[in-house]
């Protein structure tokens, strides 16, 4: 090898040492700014999870707060309800009994309806047989009116 060949290898070895030191240290560079931007990323990711956890925390709280108050409600509800029931049953009770006098009270209208007409006939002039076929009365109930009505008339 000749003497010139010594120092221009040297020279070219020490350009290639130069060039991948200078082209590492631009990848480092980039690397390092990399792993900068990935920890202020994680740092600003840290921080929207505690804020998320936070904000988490609040909402449970609150679904908590909501959950205790529908269960009172629904009990509240259940409580109304139960009372409306009793007071539909004991209203239901109350208008059959209304039905029933009602119904005995038409009854004894429909009686009463004919005895009164048999009175106003009695006071007419008019015979048994007669009330009889008009008020569809008994001859016994017929009788027994005209009787009636007879006293009255001789006590006034």
């Amino acid at each position: 090898m000749s003497l010139l060949a010594v120092p221009i290898i040297a020279v070219l070895a020490l350009f290639l040492v130069l060039f991948t030191s200078t082209v590492l240290f631009f990848c480092l560079t980039k690397l390092k700014n990399k792993i900068i931007l990935l920890n202020m990323e994680v740092q600003g990711q840290a921080l929207l999870l505690n804020e998320l956890q936070v904000s988490n925390q609040k909402l449970q709280q609150d679904f908590d707060v909501m959950a205790e108050s529908s269960s009172k409600l629904a009990a509240e509800n259940a409580q109304v309800s139960q009372q409306l029931e009793h007071r539909i049953k004991k209203l239901q009770h109350q208008a059959i009994e209304q039905q029933q006098l009602f119904t005995q009270w038409q009854e004894s209208q429909g009686q009463d309806k004919f005895y009164n007409r048999a009175f106003k006939l009695a006071e007419k002039g008019a015979g048994i047989e007669e009330i009889m076929s008009e008020c569809e009365l008994p001859q016994a109930e017929v009788e027994m009116l005209l009787s009636v009505y007879q006293q009255r008339i001789r006590s006034q």
